[in-house]
């Protein structure tokens, strides 16, 4: 992801300062119109994705709440362990 955001940024930066010289002619608005709608239909992707995963876990019994443990606490331990253990 880190890439692919330098490379886009990358892309940007070039077409501003061909823009700038005067080489291309760049229609700002466009652009901008096309990425707010790509970035809203990709957010409303990820709500759902969530949405559909809570309800998978909503509809499942939980191995963890058996064991009496809150499964907030265990999405907060885990975590947390395994970056322990990651680290040294």
């Amino acid at each position: 992801m880190k890439i692919a955001a330098a490379v886009v940024g990358l892309f940007v930066t070039a077409l501003a300062y061909l823009s700038y010289k005067g080489l291309i002619d760049v229609k700002w608005i466009a652009i901008e119109n096309i990425t707010r709608s790509t970035l809203m239909n990709a957010s409303e992707q990820v709500v759902h994705a969530l949405n559909n995963t809570a309800t998978q876990f909503a509809a499942q019994p939980s191995s963890v709440a058996g064991s009496g443990l809150p499964i907030s606490a265990m999405f907060g331990f885990v975590p947390g362990l395994i970056m322990g253990l990651k680290k040294g």
